[in-house]
């Protein structure tokens, strides 16, 4: 519990410090305090998933494709059709990158771009954003790019001690529908999403294509299941905060100490703890208006729910198509090219 409450702390302090840095050279610049500075947070949380899973030199070359894609990002979410084509072509990326087992160190980036992409934070105290403000561009791009670079130089360092852990790199058969399934899923969402307005939540319904789609025969309809039932109660317990605090900023603290309860959950035996208080906690920070968190709770609960019988659907599709392969010949072992990606990854994680 005391190594699990440490790591926890040290996610939090990642996660917290590129938004405060960037709050402070807004402020000093612009005379202002921008409260789309605060979203460094959100690429941060992306660097410590690829610095703790791939190390220093992965973390800062995604950092800088973050801050170069985050401007894209937001102007292309001005239309559904270029805003659901570019999160396509980064869910083809990320399933790419499963040949190599690096799949899961970058799949955050997408998650956390699609707040971009969907709903950009507002600028110089403007009741709505303007994507195509070259100076509201360039600096939406430096708060990416800090927010996802100070984890990546920082988070190693601190780690420097404790090898990376072993990645699984995936044969074509399987990496084949598990790029098809989420760039279908993940273009369709976004589309449908950048066409209702209303839906400003829905980077919650990408983010559950992301992180729960299988790749190979991993089975995931209980923890699909469990899910879903996390953000049932997760939801309720936002109900419940909401109808006891009324301050903005205690909505931030509470949601500050439901992150740490999270995370610390999230690295235990009991996951489904994560579940229940990853909802509020999200909600609670990523609005910028005291009824927003409510809003966001319940799109959260409806995406959730989307999205698992998606992906639900989806895998027993990916899932039936691995075992028509290797039925007909199509066996992983037989992939040469995942052999050899296999034994290097083995040659390296394997202590000299």
């Amino acid at each position: 519990m005391k190594k699990r409450l440490i790591l926890a702390s040290v996610i939090i302090v990642l996660t917290l410090v590129p938004a405060l840095i960037m709050v402070a050279v807004a402020y000093v610049a612009t005379g202002q305090v921008q409260a789309a500075a605060t979203w460094a947070s959100i690429p941060a949380i992306a660097g410590i998933a690829a610095a703790a899973t791939a190390g220093r030199r992965f973390a800062v070359v995604a950092a800088i494709a973050t801050g170069m894609i985050a401007s894209v990002c937001i102007v292309a979410g001005a239309s559904p059709v270029s805003g659901a084509g570019l999160m396509g072509i980064m869910a083809i990326a990320v399933g790419q990158l499963s040949k190599f087992g690096l799949h899961k160190s970058a799949l955050l980036y997408p998650v956390m771009m699609s707040w971009a992409v969907i709903d950009p934070p507002t600028w110089g105290g403007q009741s709505t954003v303007d994507r195509f403000d070259e100076s509201y561009l360039l600096w939406m791009s430096a708060i990416f790019f800090v927010g996802a670079l100070i984890p990546a130089l920082v988070l190693p360092f601190l780690m420097r001690k404790r090898p990376l852990p072993p990645r699984k790199a995936y044969s074509r058969d399987d990496a084949l529908p598990y790029t098809v399934m989420i760039t279908v899923l993940v273009t369709l969402s976004t589309f449908v999403v950048l066409s209702n307005p209303k839906w400003y939540g829905g980077a919650f319904i990408i983010a559950v294509i992301l992180i729960m789609a299988p790749i190979g025969d991993t089975q995931t309809l209980k923890p699909t299941i469990m899910r879903i039932l996390g953000t049932v109660v997760g939801s309720l317990l936002l109900v419940v905060l909401l109808s006891q605090v009324d301050s903005l900023a205690v909505i931030y603290l509470v949601g500050l100490i439901f992150i740490v309860i999270a995370l610390i959950a999230r690295f235990g035996v009991h996951v489904w703890i994560y579940y229940v208080f990853m909802v509020p906690a999200t909600a609670a920070l990523n609005a910028t208006t005291f009824s927003q968190v409510g809003q966001l709770g319940e799109q959260r609960l409806g995406d959730n729910i989307i999205g698992g019988i998606l992906v639900i659907i989806a895998s027993a599709i990916a899932i039936g198509y691995s075992h028509w392969a290797q039925r007909h010949g199509h066996a992983h072992d037989d992939d040469p090219e995942a052999q050899r990606v296999q034994e290097a990854t083995d040659t390296v994680a394997t202590p000299a």
